[in-house]
């Protein structure tokens, strides 16, 4: 039976450019990170969209007003002139503090509103392969509340600029149910957005920053023989996860999720799209993640719904990540290093000319 299909976005696939413009100061981010050359290899990937992750409150204050750095907005300058000339989408993405311990202020709009018209005024008049996503996961935050901000937010954006598409995402960490309480926009260029991290006992086995740094060696899909046990004096959080992975480990759990989406982008008549999808490399199986990529990126083409994986060079990332690659400091090289599995299993190009050194041996690894 055909799945139900999504409204279009502008683009399929792409990925998210992390750890660039997050995290340091402006004085700290180095300008030759990502070149034109990483957005070349994107393409040839058979990606159409690179969605950038920005930590603004890291490159302004309150003090001027919140005027963004000018090495920041040169950076974002190259990134839309590059992205154009390859004929790719750009999502500036508002990509806030989501620690563990983090929450969104409900004086937030005292930074979006600012940073926004600054954007806005900027590329109103750039190509259509600009996006603007108005802010990453707000949580912490009353669904009412962070409803009215967006939508004065999308207000004030669409005072300036009309032309591009805006990106919008609920409450709640960008959850389905926040989603559905999200306001009607009216707006025939808005893009409604969330993420997939599921089952979250499978993506994120062994990651500290979750407390699942004992949680080892769980397959996807669930099966029962293959459990580990649970960790020695188990604690609320690992029983309550080993409790629920039996019915959220299955692919039918992962399948309704997107039926879902897919619905609600129906019902508001507009499109819908996966910003950020993955699974954490340092424990999961290396076949049964590349099988989780496989299943995913699948589930979203059969119902039409586009993506931007979570992330390029990172641990959830299409590169191998060699150790000595941290103790020295450096990036993975394309192709070379590409964890070709991952990005076959991803619904990527892997075929490359003689001039990438791709290998019958790397090809097969």
């Amino acid at each position: 039976m055909d799945k139900l299909q999504a409204i279009s976005a502008p683009f399929t696939k792409g990925v998210n450019f992390t750890f660039w413009l997050e995290f340091r100061k402006a004085d700290q981010v180095d300008e030759g990170m990502f070149t034109r050359k990483d957005f070349e290899n994107v393409r040839r990937l058979g990606c159409d969209v690179v969605r950038l992750p920005i930590h603004f409150e890291n490159f302004c204050s309150p003090e001027d007003g919140y005027r963004i750095h000018e090495k920041i907005l040169g950076i974002l300058d190259n990134c839309v002139r590059w992205a154009t000339e390859l004929g790719m989408h750009l999502i500036l993405d508002f990509h806030n503090n989501t620690g563990s311990e983090s929450f969104t202020s409900e004086a937030v709009e005292d930074i979006l509103a600012p940073v926004w018209t600054q954007l806005a005024e900027r590329y109103r008049d750039a190509s259509e392969y600009v996006i603007y996503e108005l802010m990453n996961e707000p949580h912490g935050i009353e669904i009412p509340v962070w409803n009215a901000i967006i939508e004065r937010i999308h207000q004030l954006v669409r005072t300036i600029d009309r032309k591009h598409y805006i990106v919008v995402g609920g409450a709640d960490w960008n959850s389905f149910r926040a989603m559905k309480e999200l306001p009607h926009f009216r707006d025939d260029k808005v893009i409604y957005t969330f993420h997939f991290y599921d089952p979250h006992t499978f993506t994120h086995q062994g990651a500290t920053w979750c407390n699942m740094e004992r949680i080892r060696n769980i397959p996807f899909p669930y099966v029962k023989e293959r459990m580990p046990a649970l960790p020695e004096n188990p604690t609320k959080l690992e029983i309550d996860r080993f409790e629920r992975y039996p019915k959220e480990g299955t692919v039918e759990a992962v399948a309704e999720f997107f039926d879902q989406y897919a619905a609600f982008s129906r019902e508001r008549n507009a499109p819908i799209y996966c910003g950020e999808f993955g699974c954490f490399s340092a424990c999961a199986d290396p076949e049964e993640r590349a099988g989780w990529y496989r299943i995913v990126t699948t589930l979203l083409s059969e119902r039409g719904i586009s993506r931007t994986s979570w992330d390029y060079y990172g641990a959830f990332g299409i590169f191998r990540m060699k150790p000595q690659m941290f103790s020295e400091h450096r990036l993975p090289q394309f192709p070379e290093d590409l964890n070709l599995p991952i990005v076959e299993a991803m619904g990527l190009n892997t075929e490359f000319n003689d001039q990438d050194a791709l290998t019958t041996d790397i090809l097969h690894e």
